[in-house]
């Protein structure tokens, strides 16, 4: 199988990971603070992929070119640590519904990175399926209320932002790193910056465990810790074989996913506008999949 589709596999199956994120994130947040959560769960994700990186590869850190150790760390910061932290404080001040749809920006800001910084480019036919795909995820998740715009939104659309950024640096170092090593790299470097900001809420005052019950607490961190490590892996083997600005787009249902998740935990019946928006985004999905990831014929220099 070519790298082209076999990429296109591992993008798709971390769709279905990625759209089970959501509903993990949100139990584990409701039993404990949730930066807290998140920097356990990143971290442990970081030690198990470093472990797998040290077994495959003795020589681990003398290996690693000091530009890429640079960039695997800015796509820690950028992607795990500022991401996280700007998405899980947005969410304070503004409505899933808006979170739904600002997140969706991610594609647009992993095109404009893709094309400036890793040479990539589009064609005419993947951007009619971009479109497409888009217009069937906010079929889905939005709603006919009015959506107001506040500073919990403002914080949100740096979270895709630092998503696409973050990509755009890991990129590059997966042409001799393989991905277990970038996961290790962006979950631990995050996950500790993300810890040092969880300890500073908690030391004025924020309080650090929202249940009792620690046996379910160590168990939705230890979920969370495998859908972070899986989701990440799958992410990395995919766009080290196909443009990030397919993955992403082709990452981009994930939404719809968690909406079906939802739906069948709480027994929701879907209305027909989100019918036809999910089978648009099925549509976009099947003809984005059959497009080959394109290139500019001077690759201009990385991140």
């Amino acid at each position: 199988m070519d790298a082209e589709k076999t990429g296109t596999i591992f993008i798709l199956v971390g769709l279905f990971v990625y759209g089970i994120h959501p509903v993990v994130v949100e139990f584990g947040g409701s039993l404990m603070a949730p930066l807290l959560f998140a920097s356990i769960a990143a971290l442990i994700a970081g030690i198990v992929a470093l472990i797998v990186a040290l077994k495959a590869n003795s020589s681990f850190m003398k290996e690693i070119p000091r530009s890429d150790q640079l960039r695997l760390i800015m796509a820690g910061v950028l992607g795990t640590f500022l991401a996280f932290t700007c998405l899980f404080l947005g969410l304070q001040f503004t409505s899933s519904n808006n979170a739904a749809v600002i997140l969706r920006a991610e594609l647009a800001f992993a095109l404009l990175f893709g094309y400036l910084f890793l040479g990539e480019t589009i064609s005419w036919r993947q951007a009619g399926a971009m479109m497409l795909m888009l217009i069937g995820v906010l079929l889905v998740v939005t709603t006919t209320q009015l959506i107001t715009v506040g500073i919990g939104d403002f914080l949100l659309l740096i979270t895709p932002i630092a998503w696409a950024a973050g990509h755009t640096f890991a990129k590059p170092t997966l042409k001799h790193i393989a991905p277990c090593t970038v996961v290790a790299y962006r979950n631990l470097v995050g996950g500790a910056l993300l810890l040092s900001l969880a300890a500073g809420f908690i030391w004025i005052g924020a309080p650090p465990i929202l249940t009792p019950n620690i046996l379910v607490i160590l168990g939705i961190i230890i979920v969370e810790a495998i859908v972070i490590l899986l989701a990440h892996s799958l992410w990395y083997a995919g766009i080290s074989r196909i443009n990030l600005g397919k993955a992403t787009a082709l990452i981009a249902p994930a939404p719809l996913v968690t909406f079906l998740i939802s739906a069948l935990v709480f027994r929701i019946l879907p209305t027909p506008w989100q019918l036809i928006g999910a089978a648009l985004v099925i549509l976009a999905t099947t003809l984005l999949s059959r497009e080959v990831s394109l290139r500019r014929p001077t690759e201009p220099e990385p991140l």
